[in-house]
């Protein structure tokens, strides 16, 4: 046998007593679902969701936004092997998010500017690809190139130092009075409360009625911003 099927052969035997360690030590649904609703594991979500709620609610301060709705969702997940695939970098996993729906009105560009100012004030690093300097060019070019073709639409993205967070800001330009969903996609995009179902072991959501968003409170307004950002505030490694 030549030494390299020696080492293709030994990376094999590797990579199945592996598989066969993480899963003979995958979590039971009774298991994961009592890890993630314990005392400990909730209060880390409690704290985690006032940090977030306090940062988000800086950058928010901005004087053209208004505040309409929140939307927060915790959920929690157990590893899976996967059968002979590498399995998930957890044994359990649980994380949160948060989304602001703020409405605006006037120079959007200059709506996005102050939010910048606040979100640096805060402490926050903009993104190298997503800074406002990359949205005043967009808007400069009038979302075109010199050839006339669409530009990509930019966000604002920005690092949270020492937290390896991060924060996003999008929007929708007079999104009542123009058909900019068909491009852009829907400012009021989604994600549906997950089911309870394997390997989902806890949720919990607090999401909003956007059509009830769309028709009521954010129809008073010219542009809609969101603004959100998530954590994994815990999380139980594979053995070694």
């Amino acid at each position: 046998m030549t030494p390299r099927h020696l080492v293709t052969s030994a990376a094999a035997a590797a990579l199945v007593f592996t598989l066969a360690a993480c899963g003979s030590d995958a979590p039971t649904r009774e298991e994961a679902s009592r890890e993630a609703q314990s005392a400990a594991v909730r209060q880390a979500s409690a704290s985690s969701a006032e940090q977030l709620s306090i940062l988000l609610s800086d950058v928010a301060r901005a004087s053209p936004l208004r505040p309409v709705a929140v939307a927060t969702r915790d959920i929690c997940h157990a590893g899976d092997t996967n059968g002979l695939w590498a399995h998930d970098e957890y044994r359990i996993s649980c994380g949160l998010t948060e989304t602001r729906y703020l409405g605006a009105d006037g120079d959007l560009l200059e709506v996005l500017r102050e939010v910048d100012r606040h979100a640096r004030a805060a402490g926050l690093v903009p993104s190298t690809e997503s800074a406002i300097e990359e949205v005043e060019r967009y808007y400069a070019a009038n979302g075109r190139t010199e050839d006339g073709l669409l530009l990509p639409k930019p966000g604002l993205g920005y690092l949270v130092p020492g937290r390896g967070w991060t924060v996003q800001v999008g929007w929708a330009q007079d999104w009542t009075g123009q058909a900019e969903w068909s491009r852009l996609g829907d400012p009021l995009n989604s994600q549906p409360v997950p089911d309870l179902t394997w390997p989902t072991v806890f949720v919990e959501a607090r999401p909003v009625d956007l059509d009830a968003l769309r028709d009521g409170p954010l129809r008073r307004h010219q542009h809609v911003v969101t603004i959100s950002s998530g954590i994994t505030y815990h999380e139980v490694p594979w053995p070694a």
